[in-house]
């Protein structure tokens, strides 16, 4: 079939019909923003994160400085006082060495060694009581003086 023109004029067209649009704000660019605001909080929770582990290292080298330090006073003190308790354990050995006891029994407290001839034995009978009568202070003195003759006579052999 052939189409043919009547007059001049052009064949009317058949309109389609066009799907309508409709023009919304914000779009995709609401949601860009919504992106943008979670990579930048991201950014500033890793940041915080960063930082936090940067004060927590820091903080740490300072209690460990301030520890060490502490352990050396302790380690000065611990040396100081083995130190003082070797002086004196070797005074307290000097000092209760036999020979230095009697070296200060006999030059300090004038104490002289015991001759055979001041033994006295006595033997008494069942019933015979001894009674010695003096003030306390001559007894005192008398108990002292046979503790020290016992201490010496203990000493040597």
């Amino acid at each position: 079939m052939t189409t043919v023109l009547l007059h001049d004029q052009a064949a009317e067209r058949l309109d389609r019909p066009q799907p309508s649009v409709r023009v919304v704000r914000g779009g995709k660019t609401g949601l860009r923003k919504a992106g943008h605001l979670l990579a930048n909080t991201l950014r500033v929770l890793a940041a915080a994160l960063l930082l936090g582990l940067i004060v927590s290292v820091v903080y740490s080298q300072a209690k460990l400085t301030e520890l060490n330090g502490q352990i050396n006073t302790a380690r000065a003190e611990l040396t100081a006082a083995g130190s003082e308790y070797d002086y004196l354990s070797t005074k307290m050995g000097e000092i209760t060495s036999r020979s230095s006891l009697q070296e200060v029994a006999e030059g300090r407290l004038g104490l002289v060694k015991l001759d055979a001839s001041q033994i006295t034995y006595v033997r008494l009978e069942e019933d015979s009581v001894i009674e010695k009568t003096g003030d306390s202070a001559t007894r005192f003195l008398a108990q002292v003086r046979t503790a020290a003759l016992s201490l010496l006579g203990n000493l040597n052999p």
